[in-house]
């Protein structure tokens, strides 16, 4: 199978891409710097460089893939150290996560793609209910301090749209 994983070369990304291949998967994977294009060749993959958020690039890009399914683990973490400005630091997260994903999966559509996987998040979204252990249907905080809003918002964005997606 080919598959397109935008965001190959981030925490989750890497040892995806790995993965995938060791599976025996063919795998194009997007990183928007290109430094990194070559830390996806020496993985097995084939690099794609090219802004998360240029719907050109990226249009180019999965259509030239050509590929069966979509992942979007694209992330943005370069300073997520800072979380006194946790509203700054995962601003470009953000926009990835809403902008980023209709776009992804507007091209993937738009290409034929039949599926289409996205990256959650795990942790501190989730109401302070239950136990400690969450799974998918667990609800989010509604009521998260002001300055983890705009990431609780994109991340529910993702959610939605991708959940409530239909196949092409």
């Amino acid at each position: 199978m080919k598959i397109f994983v935008a965001g190959a070369t981030g925490a989750v990304g890497r040892p995806l891409v790995s993965a995938l291949i060791a599976a025996g998967h063919s795998v194009v994977g997007l990183t928007r710097t290109p430094a990194k294009a070559d830390i996806i060749s020496k993985m097995g993959a084939e690099p794609v460089v090219a802004d998360g958020l240029d719907a050109s690039a990226i249009r180019t890009a999965i259509g030239s893939a050509a590929p069966d399914v979509v992942i979007h683990e694209m992330t943005d973490l370069a300073g997520a150290g800072d979380l006194r400005h946790f509203d700054r630091t995962f601003a470009s997260s953000n926009r990835l996560r809403t902008e980023g994903t209709d776009l992804l999966l507007t091209t993937a559509r738009e290409a034929g793609v039949r599926r289409f996987i996205a990256q959650s998040y795990c942790g501190w979204p989730y109401a302070k209910i239950g136990g400690a252990v969450k799974n998918e249907t667990d609800p989010l905080d509604l009521d998260p301090p002001a300055e983890l809003r705009p990431t609780l918002d994109a991340i529910r964005y993702l959610e939605q749209r991708v959940t409530g997606s239909s196949q092409p």
